[in-house]
């Protein structure tokens, strides 16, 4: 940022753009020049202020883009082989399939006493007991 000074201290054939926004004024660059000629890098950009801008904001993009590939590198290559990566991964798996061998046979055994509950066993000829 450049010194500051007052409007009517401006040098001879200086000129300065100043635009109203809702913040108050500020300097702008034109997209003319005084004799008409459309100045292209102000229309692209915005100024120096703009590319600057422009530059800050496409680095972090590249950043933020290369972080998020290198995660995404990374779960798929323990997502191809998880065991490669779990010291105990068969002891687990093992565990985990007990259990649910355990848990079946919980249930085969709850189903077998429903049923024997449900029949009673009665031989021919003796008398049920009421």
């Amino acid at each position: 940022m450049g010194k500051i000074i007052e409007a009517s201290e401006l040098p001879e054939g200086d000129k300065v753009y100043l635009k109203k926004d809702f913040l108050g004024w500020r300097v702008v660059e034109p997209w003319r020049t005084p004799d008409g000629k459309l100045k292209l890098f102000n229309v692209l950009f915005g100024g120096k202020r703009g590319l600057l801008f422009l530059i800050i904001v496409m680095i972090i993009s590249g950043l933020f883009y290369l972080g998020i590939d290198e995660l995404i590198a990374n779960y798929k290559i323990i997502a191809d082989s998880p065991c490669n990566f779990c010291n105990s991964c068969f002891e687990q798996t093992r565990k985990v399939i007990s259990d649910l061998n355990n848990q079946q046979i919980k249930f085969n055994i709850s189903e077998i006493s429903e049923f024997f509950n449900d029949v009673s066993f009665v031989k021919e000829g003796s008398v049920e007991p009421t």
